[in-house]
């Protein structure tokens, strides 16, 4: 499973299986690999589109707190997106999640393709994203395709290496409600 979780400081953590392979910093603009074998995987533009689509969707935390009448405090505003592909039966499945403290806020419904709201705060957002079919289509090719393109790269690519070094990663899980970003406002 290729998953990547970002928060509202625009820092994206790229797992695959539950190990973190690499981390995306937009304040220097940089990908930078946690395993040796992505150096080589990672290196010129093949990520280019990848890291691209974490700008596709962004919500302000200013105004999710501003909807929750909350001026002020220590909030946690989390986007969990990626996809699974079962190399057995070749399914695979995309998602695209978003949390605020430590509740589920937003997703993303690939079949329907449409946002879902969870809370009413979240209600403006969905209704704005909702609007955007455009978007929503390149959202659903992304999962649907390129996506599960790059998870099956990955895959491949961390198999020959492990093969040649004979190390077996760790495998490890995180889920929505572990916070990423705390912001004191």
């Amino acid at each position: 499973m290729l998953k990547s979780f970002s928060s509202a400081l625009r820092r994206l953590h790229i797992k695959l299986d539950g190990q973190q392979i690499d981390y995306y910093d937009s304040e220097i603009k940089k990908l930078i690999p946690k395993q040796d074998w992505m150096k080589e995987f990672a290196s010129g533009d093949r990520w280019k589109d990848y890291t691209e689509i974490r700008e596709r969707v962004h919500v302000n935390i200013s105004v999710i707190m501003q909807r929750f009448n909350q001026p002020r405090g220590v909030h946690t505003y989390q986007r969990m997106y990626g996809c699974e592909w079962d190399d057995e039966t070749g399914d695979s499945r995309g998602f695209d999640e978003y949390s605020y403290d430590g509740e589920r806020f937003i997703s993303l419904d690939l079949k329907e393709i449409r946002y879902t709201e969870y809370v009413p705060q979240a209600e403006p957002t969905v209704m704005k994203w909702n609007n955007g079919k455009e978007q929503l289509d390149i959202l659903k090719q992304y999962y649907d395709y390129e996506c599960v393109y790059w998870l099956k790269e990955l895959v491949h690519f961390s198999r020959a290496t492990f093969k040649k070094t004979s190390i077996v990663p760790e495998l490890t899980g995180q889920s929505l409600k572990e916070p990423i970003l705390r912001k004191q406002v």
